[in-house]
Parts: structure tokens; sequence; C-alpha cells
């Protein structure tokens, strides 16, 4: 059975699991939930932390660090899972760490996935059109997924658009 993959990417995703669900004839397939934990940002503060203090961050903070990052993503697919789950949806989650988009890349070109659902910025991003209106990770994940990609945007009021603008005919 072929799968969807849908990046989620934070706590209160439904909306862009509605929306998604809504735009895509899912019939006999899988979603496949994905959280990717970006422990870059984990090495940039030992780095920093070691450049100001001249001691890297102790170990244990290093672990407990990861763990609070673990449970959040554990969340954030629970909630995802659930939504899912609401709407009638067959699923499945997915945890991984590293770079999101090309954790989200290597996922897909797994095979097993046959579309990859992302939004196009985080929700706390500016939300005008235009060159700088796709994030990091959506960029990466258009630029080189091996299977269409379906990016779904936040409207202003923070909710993603439910459906495509109306298809206007042209006069001849």
């Amino acid at each position: 059975m072929s799968a969807v993959l849908i990046a989620v990417s934070e706590v209160g995703a439904g909306p862009e699991l509605e929306a998604a669900l809504t735009s895509v004839r899912l019939a006999g397939h899988t979603l496949l939930l994905a959280h990717v934990i970006d422990n870059g940002a984990r090495g940039e503060l030992d780095l920093i932390r070691s450049r100001l203090l001249g001691r890297p961050l102790p170990g244990h903070r290093l672990r407990d660090i990861g763990a609070a990052e673990r449970d959040a993503a554990t969340s954030i697919l629970g909630e995802a899972a659930t939504v899912a789950e609401r709407l009638g949806a067959g699923c499945e989650t997915w945890l991984g760490e590293g770079e999101p988009g090309r954790e989200l890349v290597r996922l897909a070109a797994g095979g097993r996935c046959e579309l990859i659902v992302i939004g196009a910025r985080p929700p706390a991003a500016d939300l005008r059109p235009g060159p700088h209106s796709l994030g990091s990770t959506a960029r990466f994940v258009v630029d080189h997924s091996p299977v269409p990609v379906l990016l779904l945007r936040r409207v202003a009021s923070g909710r993603p658009a439910s459906a495509p603008p109306p298809v206007v005919p042209r006069v001849k």
C-alpha cells in the first residue's frame, strides 16, 4: 500500500492535516505522519557555549535536551494521529532526527511514498507571498523530493486555506 507522507512540525497542526485530507483523494493510501527533531540547534548551542565559557555543555544536559525534544515530538505526532483517526484516515507515525528537509526526502525516497504534504512556512513566519514564502525545510523538500510535493499555506487568519482558489476560465 502506498503512503502519503505528511510533515508535522508543531502541536496544533490539526488544521493543516484537515486541509491535506480535503485537498487530496486518499483512498487506498496510508498517512505517514512524520516529525524530524532538528538536532542542528543542539550542536550550535554546544558550540556557542564552548566558545563563550570554554567548556561544552555537560553530557547530562545534552541528554535532558534530547529527552525533552523526543517528548515534544511524541506529543506532536500523537495529536496529529488523533486528528487523522478522527477524520477516518489510517495512519502511521515516524520520528527522525537530523536536518528535517534531508530526513523527509530520504524517507520519501524509500519508495513507499507517492506524495509529500508540507507546510510552506513555520507558523510564526511572515505570510506574504513572494520569493521568501517558503521556509528552508519546505524549500529543500521541493527542490530535492523524488515524489510530488503539496505545499500548504496558511492564510492571514493563521489557518491553512482549505481549498484552492477557484479556476477562472480564460476568455479568448
